[in-house]
């Protein structure tokens, strides 16, 4: 079904909104002012969405898209918004999610927008037709897998690995069955993790395992690792050096798929708000802590005890604290979280939870007297439902920056600073 929309509002996923009779219609890479011609369908979850055919008349804010491949690939979804209405809209994601719950900082911080490039982290599609590996990225909400040779994002050690890489994955995969490549570089090394169906029974065997040595070799990969599907552990396959990371005075020996920010100037930003926050000295807790990204900076500044619930990465942790003053806790926050007695040991708690909150924990943060609480997020949505508890809790929302490391998508960042006075 097609028709003629007129895009009033941009989406929080960067969805131009229009109007069929009195039903919304979200229509990807529309714009606020565009007048376009859009072949729209039922979404499965009921929801009307559309895909733009011809623009009859451009919003002023459209720009031509940069990328070679912007019109076939999936990945990015904002290129064709000029920079001033692109940053003004990502800092008004952060805005109307904080005012949804009647929330106001003290300060607005200056906002952090990072150019493109810095990507470290890309997760590729690989599907083998014949002899043949297609590599790249699938189409938007689409199964085909569209090759690239250029990204924008990506940074450019990985570019350069991508073609060769994909005539070495036609010994690995099973023909017509899609398979990940996660490719993530960290101070010159190197790391891949293949998720998906390997060889003739859908596991590395003699065969599988001899194409990876080859793979690895001819690319000088440090680690290479294979899963079943996305929720299991990663096997280690080859493992010639193990990849490390410095987080301030942290060396860390990454697991396989240890988390990093996705630009190491992302990772910068963050680390520098956090201890913008902190006070100068005291006893610290950084909860959901990843591989370190906070924890190590913190350290500068006195003991810091690092809840995660990652066995390997607590592992991690537990190696490189090498007599700094670390504690490494393995612990399910969502589950456990941590009392209102225990968190009233430290002099502030910087908690960074995945996009689905914290919201457990903060209940129980919310009820301490912590002069400092810093919480980072990717999701303004549940940081505002957070947020809105410490608030009714005593707190005061002292300040707010809007942090952006992945460009040209609809997903920001911030970190707030949250404190109580002591009566």
């Amino acid at each position: 079904m097609a028709g003629e929309f007129r895009i009033d509002a941009l989406s929080s996923k960067g969805e131009g909104i229009g109007a069929s009779k009195d039903e919304r219609v979200y229509i990807d890479r529309a714009l606020p002012g565009d007048r376009v011609e859009a072949k729209i369908r039922r979404d499965v979850d009921g929801v009307l969405r559309g895909d733009v055919v011809n623009i009859g008349e451009a919003s002023p804010h459209r720009v031509a898209a940069p990328c070679l491949h912007y019109a076939s690939c999936g990945g990015c979804t904002l290129q064709h918004a000029s920079d001033d209405f692109y940053r003004e809209w990502k800092t008004g994601i952060v805005r109307d999610a904080l005012r949804a719950k009647r929330l106001n900082p003290a300060v607005w911080r200056e906002p952090v927008f990072l150019p493109a490039g810095g990507r470290r982290r890309i997760t590729f599609t690989a599907e083998k037709q014949g002899d043949t590996v297609t590599l790249g990225y699938s189409r938007r909400r689409q199964r085909q897998v569209v090759a690239i040779d250029t990204c924008l994002i990506a940074d450019p050690a990985i570019m350069a690995l991508r073609p060769k890489l994909a005539p070495l994955l036609a010994p690995v995969l099973q023909d017509g069955k899609p398979a990940t490549a996660f490719i993530q570089t960290v101070g010159g090394q190197f790391e891949i993790v293949i998720t998906g169906p390997v060889g003739a029974h859908g596991m590395p065997d003699a065969a599988v395992r001899g194409a990876m040595a080859t793979l690895a070799d001819e690319l000088a990969i440090d680690r290479l690792s294979w899963r079943t599907n996305l929720g299991g552990a990663p096997e280690v396959i080859i493992e010639r050096r193990s990849p490390h990371v410095r987080f301030g005075s942290l060396d860390v020996v990454l697991p396989p798929l240890g988390f990093l920010q996705p630009t190491p100037a992302g990772e910068a930003a963050l680390a520098a708000a956090v201890m913008e926050a902190l006070p100068a000295s005291g006893r610290f807790a950084d909860l959901f802590a990843g591989s370190g990204t906070f924890t190590g900076p913190m350290l500068a500044r006195g003991s810091v005890d690092a809840f995660e619930n990652v066995a390997p990465t607590i592992a991690a942790l537990d190696t490189a604290k090498d007599g700094l003053p670390l504690k490494a806790i393995r612990r399910d926050l969502y589950r456990e979280p941590l009392s209102r007695a225990e968190a009233a040991r430290y002099d502030a708690i910087v908690f960074d939870p995945p996009r689905a909150g914290a919201e457990a924990q903060v209940r129980e943060l919310a009820a301490t007297a912590i002069p400092v609480l810093v919480a980072v997020s990717c999701n303004p949505v549940t940081f505002a439902r957070d947020a809105r508890i410490l608030v009714d809790g005593g707190y005061r929302l002292d300040s707010v920056q809007v942090i952006d490391q992945f460009t040209f998508s609809h997903h920001v960042e911030l970190v707030a600073a949250f404190s109580k006075q002591l009566v």
